[in-house]
């Protein structure tokens, strides 16, 4: 399990590494993403969870783009192991609106393992994913189905404030790659890593039924595509390219208590 813990944390170093190296950059539209959570704890710190968001941009007026249905189990069998399944499923007028804004895919099945640890009263974790999006044309989009990874790393410290009251400031940061078997030879080279999360966050537990987290990210689209040039041959568009998108979120979450389950259980944050 050590060893296991340690490549995870050196392969995030890897693809955090790998997207410094790009060459060109645009940054996007601020987007806010509300969602809402019902979470019902079972047994030790065993959940199921259902999610619903939303995707609007303050320059689009009060029109929401898309919203994302998320479901999920997770199962800890150790206080530092943990696994689980996700179920998501987008829709709206953009279908690549999800936990990172750029993947593809209406319907997402995936898989999850997660490691657990403190350093002091700092908690840390990472949490490895495996996906797979799969797009419907009848929904109205024509991208491929895509299977994908995706690494996440985080620490986070509780304050307690009171017998009910306590604050939870979080920094994470997710990789995502889509998996590549075979790759054509008149596509271009992909980058590394295809897309990034930087989230930092304030977890506010106002009781154990509920709680909320206001959150801010840059989200991150790695593309390389062919380099397009003017008449004087410099370089105007395409090639190694970072399309960053800022974000601001607020996640609500009501936490149901099942017969066997502790009130003064260990509760994951509300980006899971």
């Amino acid at each position: 399990m050590h060893y296991i813990s340690r490549f995870l944390w050196v392969a995030g170093g890897v693809l955090l590494a790998s997207a410094a190296t790009a060459q060109r950059r645009g940054v996007n539209d601020l987007l806010l993403v509300p969602e809402a959570q019902v979470e019902l704890a079972l047994k030790g710190a065993d959940y199921v969870l259902a999610g619903f968001n939303l995707i609007a941009s303050p320059d689009g007026g009060a029109t929401f783009a898309g919203g994302q249905l998320r479901l999920g189990y997770e199962h800890f069998w150790s206080q530092q192991w943990s696994a689980g399944a996700t179920f998501r499923v987008l829709g709206g007028s953009n279908y690549s609106y999800g936990d990172i804004l750029g993947l593809e895919g209406n319907i997402t099945p995936g898989l999850l393992v997660r490691h657990s640890g403190k350093i002091g009263a700092f908690n840390f974790g990472q949490r490895l994913g495996l996906e797979y999006a799969t797009t419907f044309d009848v929904l109205g989009s024509s991208n491929e189905d895509r299977a994908l990874t995706r690494l996440r790393l985080d620490m986070d410290r509780m304050f307690p404030l009171g017998a009910k009251l306590a604050l939870r400031p979080r920094l994470a940061y997710e990789a995502v790659t889509y998996l590549r078997l075979q790759r054509d030879e008149n596509q271009p080279k992909e980058r590394v890593i295809d897309f990034g999360n930087l989230r930092a966050e304030v977890g506010v537990r106002v009781s154990p039924h509920f709680d909320f987290t206001p959150w801010v990210a840059s989200q991150t689209s790695y593309v390389n595509s062919l380099p397009q040039y003017d008449a004087n041959g410099q370089q105007i568009r395409g090639g190694q390219t970072n399309l960053l998108t800022p974000t601001l979120g607020l996640d609500l979450r009501l936490t149901l208590f099942s017969s066997s389950a502790e009130k003064d259980r260990f509760q994951l944050p509300t980006q899971h």
